[in-house]
C-alpha cells in the first residue's frame, strides 16, 4: 500500500509540476506573440512611411530623369515579358509608336493539323510619327498605306477571313478592319476625336467553354471610326491574355453599354465607334 501511495503521490507531483511548466510555457509564448504583434505593427507603420517616401520620390525621379524612366520601363517590361513567356501569352512591344497588321485565316482541316483559325501578326515601328510629309503626318500616311496593303491581301485570298490594322500612338490605339467582301475603309486622319461610347462589360463565351473571359477595354480605344470587337480583334485579345480559350465561329460576345443596354454579337458582327456612340455592323 505504501508503495502504491508513493507512486500516486509521485504521479500527482509530476502532473502538478508539468502543469506549472506548461502554464509558464504558454505564458511565455503569449508574451512572445504580443511582442511579435507589437513589432509587426511598428514594422507596418515604418513600412507605410517608407512606401510613401519612395512613391513621392519615385514619381519625381521617374518624371524628371529620362535615364531613370528608361531603367524602370525596361525593367518592368522584361519582367512582364518573362512572365508572359512562361504562361505562353503574347505581349505588346515596349515602343509607344507602332503599326500592327493582323490577318485571320482559316486552316484547311483536311491538309493541316492545329487550330481551325490562326492569326498572322507583324509589327512596324515609327521613328517620327508626327513629322509632316507632304501635308500629312507620317503616322497618317504610314497607317493608311498599311491599311491599303492589308485590304488587298484579304481581298485576294479566300482563306483569309479578315484583316485588322492596329496603330499605337503614345497611349492611344487606332483600329481598322477589312473583310473579303469589299475594298473600302475610312482613312485615318488626325486629330483623334473621342467617342461617347462606353461598354461596362464584355464577356467572351463559347458553347464548349465552362467559364467566360472578360474583355476589358480602356479609354485609349474609344475614338471615332475605330472598328472593334470583330473576329480578328477578339482573337488578338485572347492571345494577349492568360486564360485558356477556344475560338471559332460559334463564340458569342455578351455586351452591356453605359446605358445598361445588353446585347450579343457573334462571329459575323463588329462595333463601329461614332461620335455619339456606336453602331453594330
Amino acid at each position: 500500500m505504501h508503495g502504491l501511495r508513493d507512486l500516486l503521490n509521485s504521479i500527482e507531483k509530476s502532473f502538478v509540476n508539468n502543469k506549472k511548466d506548461f502554464t509558464a510555457f504558454i505564458s511565455k509564448k503569449i508574451g512572445s506573440i504580443h511582442v511579435i504583434k507589437a513589432n509587426a505593427l511598428t514594422f507596418l507603420v515604418y513600412y507605410s512611411k517608407f512606401i510613401n517616401f519612395v512613391n513621392c520620390n519615385y514619381k519625381k525621379l521617374y518624371n524628371d530623369y529620362p535615364v531613370a524612366r528608361s531603367i524602370v520601363d525596361y525593367s518592368f517590361y522584361w519582367f512582364n515579358y518573362s512572365y508572359s513567356y512562361v504562361i505562353r501569352k503574347k505581349i505588346e512591344p515596349l515602343s509607344s509608336y507602332w503599326i500592327s497588321t493582323s490577318i485571320l485565316s482559316k486552316r484547311d482541316k483536311n491538309r493541316y493539323v492545329g487550330e481551325e483559325y490562326t492569326l498572322l501578326e507583324s509589327y512596324e515601328f515609327m521613328k517620327t510619327p508626327y513629322q509632316l510629309i507632304e501635308k500629312q503626318m507620317a503616322c497618317e500616311s504610314s497607317y493608311n498605306e498599311t491599311c491599303d496593303a492589308a485590304d488587298s491581301i484579304v481581298l485576294n485570298s479566300s482563306s483569309y477571313i479578315e484583316g485588322m490594322v492596329k496603330m499605337k500612338l503614345g497611349d492611344n490605339y487606332i483600329y481598322r478592319i477589312f473583310d473579303n467582301t469589299n475594298g473600302f475603309f475610312k482613312e485615318f486622319m488626325m486629330p483623334l476625336l473621342s467617342s461617347k461610347a462606353k461598354f461596362l462589360s464584355i464577356e467572351y463565351t463559347h458553347p464548349i467553354m465552362k467559364k467566360s473571359i472578360s474583355i476589358d477595354l480602356n479609354k485609349s480605344i474609344y475614338f471615332v471610326d475605330n472598328q472593334i470587337l470583330s473576329p480578328t480583334f477578339v482573337k488578338l485579345y485572347l492571345e494577349y491574355q492568360p486564360e485558356l480559350y477556344h475560338f471559332d465561329m460559334d463564340y458569342v460576345l455578351k455586351i452591356m453599354d453605359s446605358d445598361i443596354n445588353t446585347f450579343e454579337i457573334g462571329f459575323d458582327k463588329s462595333i463601329l465607334l461614332t461620335a455619339d456612340g456606336y453602331k453594330i455592323i
